[in-house]
């Protein structure tokens, strides 16, 4: 497989894009204690979250100044951790789907960034990251087929779109209880270094490995084509 970033990020500040493979992962092994005191930590801190200030953070700011420059709507479309903390804030809670998903979704409360999660071995070809350059459509998790206009931002493989707009994840390419292998990707915008974007993938990394001890992670920086 080859990561691809168009040079068409750049004008959105994309630079480079951030990505952690995690072979031999399991998506229903038990989370440690370590983890789970984590977890609570932060599902405590969402509870009690501000979120107009939340906005004015650096981070979730570039993501919204990326939503606003392609006309995208930011009531409609929010920043994928302000989405994630209204949604534990209506409920009560961080709602448990499995555990790789708990722990990149403890990681994107932890950091800010929109971490995109999905099984590794149902991408087929290359993976582009791309202003879309066409019309399109897209499925995302639990969701209703949304279209893809010529100027959104996505990620994509040979057969179709894996993430829209670094705020909705595909249904196509989602974990599963038979994933094996799985990929995180963090696209970043022009307020995130990569450093900061290496350090959350080396906490997902060691979270992983509390309670999944045959882990084999490998990082990459792929910048954007010039």
């Amino acid at each position: 497989m080859e990561f691809i970033v168009d040079k068409s990020l750049r004008d959105l500040g994309i630079e480079s894009v951030v990505v952690g493979i995690a072979k031999h992962v399991n998506p229903n092994a038990d989370l440690s204690s370590n983890f789970l005191k984590k977890k609570k930590e932060m599902e405590e801190w969402a509870l009690n979250c501000n979120l107009e200030e939340l906005l004015k953070s650096p981070v979730i700011q570039g993501y919204t100044d990326m939503l606003q420059r392609v006309g995208r709507s930011i009531k409609k479309n929010p920043p994928t951790v302000p989405a994630l903390i209204r949604n534990i804030q209506h409920r009560g809670s961080l709602p448990h789907i499995n555990s790789i998903i708990d722990i990149y979704n403890v990681e994107a409360l932890h950091s800010l960034l929109a971490i995109g999660g999905h099984d590794f071995d149902k991408i087929e070809g290359n993976l582009e990251f791309t202003v879309s350059q066409k019309e399109d459509v897209f499925l995302p998790i639990l969701s209703t087929e949304k279209h893809v206009s010529k100027t959104d931002y996505v990620y994509r493989d040979a057969k179709g779109v894996l993430a829209w707009l670094d705020v909705r994840d595909s249904e196509h390419y989602k974990f599963d209880d038979e994933t094996q292998n799985a990929i995180f990707i963090i696209q970043g915008n022009a307020n995130t270094s990569v450093e900061m974007r290496l350090d959350a993938l080396e906490r997902i990394r060691k979270d992983l490995i509390e309670c999944m001890s045959n882990i084999e992670f490998s990082t990459y920086v792929i910048q954007t084509e010039e």
